[in-house]
């Protein structure tokens, strides 16, 4: 995976997929804007949306960190500290997987809330599952 850009994440990343995620069971739709921030960071909203249409936010720093074999992003507030990796990252297609292979986790996010399951299934392909420790990795995928 090569280096990505701040520039490359700023703006709205819609939650497509992801596996299953007790806290986010309440929402009907999940989001993140990525901004860039004035100190080497990009500040982050998490966004979830539940059925009454009420929304939780959640702020956090973010930081691309590039090392010899993985491009990971962490997440941190006072609450929260994640480093998840950048599993795939199409910048044309609008398309990016993050994943925690410690705890089977994998998401995949879009620039748009229209990616097809046969989108998501080309994409899936590329990553090697056998890092998620033999864990049953099950995706929910969005209802458009």
């Amino acid at each position: 995976m090569k280096s990505i850009a701040y520039s490359q994440l700023i703006g709205k990343w819609y939650q497509i997929a992801r596996t299953y995620n007790r806290f986010e069971m309440n929402f009907v739709e999940v989001f993140l804007y990525f901004s860039l921030a004035c100190n080497e960071t990009l500040d982050s909203l998490y966004v979830g949306v539940k059925s009454d249409r009420g929304k939780m936010l959640r702020k956090l720093s973010s930081k691309v960190l590039d090392n010899k074999n993985d491009v990971n992003l962490s997440f941190n507030n006072l609450l929260i500290r994640k480093k998840l990796k950048i599993e795939l990252f199409d910048d044309k297609a609008g398309v990016m997987i993050l994943s925690d292979t410690k705890r089977g986790y994998l998401t995949v996010y879009s620039r748009s809330c229209n990616l097809t399951v046969e989108s998501i299934e080309k994409y899936l392909v590329s990553i090697d599952f056998r890092k998620f420790n033999n864990k049953d990795v099950k995706l929910y995928i969005w209802e458009t």
